[in-house]
């Protein structure tokens, strides 16, 4: 599990090294709209982790804990009090230049050229719209491949596929995403 932290840490420092300062819940989204799009691509995720359902849409597994752990090191974190002090926003600020394997690279470069103008309620909506978020339950575990599915067919065709499986596991759902995303 440490490696995909890493790989996690990794990948939200080369997104804060492109974006500069960036809202937390916008930095998750940006990591969710880049594990979606490197696996369309490649057919594989960057981080190898899964992400939650939450209501204030998916979540990758861990993000809390490794945007913690790379304060000071990878970036800092500037706490800001607003509407009466009632509320907070957190933003986080890279510290140096980080950049990933070419490839990834160039994930994370196309990712924020093409939402990193957008706010983080506009990403929300987004992620809202994906089948993957929309018919889960609550707290259930999602696969980048199962996010990157664009139509709500292509959802429920991996359901039924699913379904008639009766060894299901999470790694069939994993390869069954996989078969149906390459269709």
């Amino acid at each position: 599990m440490t490696e995909k932290k890493d790989k996690l840490r990794d990948l939200i420092a080369a997104i804060l090294s492109k974006a500069g300062k960036t809202a937390k819940v916008k930095l998750a989204r940006l990591v969710l709209f880049a594990e979606i799009e490197h696996f369309k691509r490649t057919r594989t995720s960057i981080t190898g982790l899964y992400f939650i359902r939450l209501q204030i849409g998916p979540v990758i597994a861990f993000f809390d804990e490794v945007l913690e752990e790379g304060i000071s090191s990878l970036w800092d974190k500037k706490i800001t009090f607003i509407y009466m002090e009632k509320y907070k926003t957190q933003e986080y600020i890279p510290l140096r230049d980080f950049y990933l394997p070419d490839d990834m690279q160039r994930t994370v470069d196309s990712v924020v050229d093409t939402y990193g103008e957008k706010t983080a309620t506009e990403l929300s909506v987004l992620s809202h719209r994906l089948p993957a978020w929309l018919y889960s339950d609550p707290d259930n575990v999602i696969h980048t491949a199962e996010l990157a599915l664009d139509t709500e067919e292509e959802y429920f065709a991996m359901l039924d596929m699913l379904e008639e499986d009766d060894t299901y596991d999470e790694l069939l759902e994993e390869e069954v995403s996989r078969v149906l995303y390459k269709s």
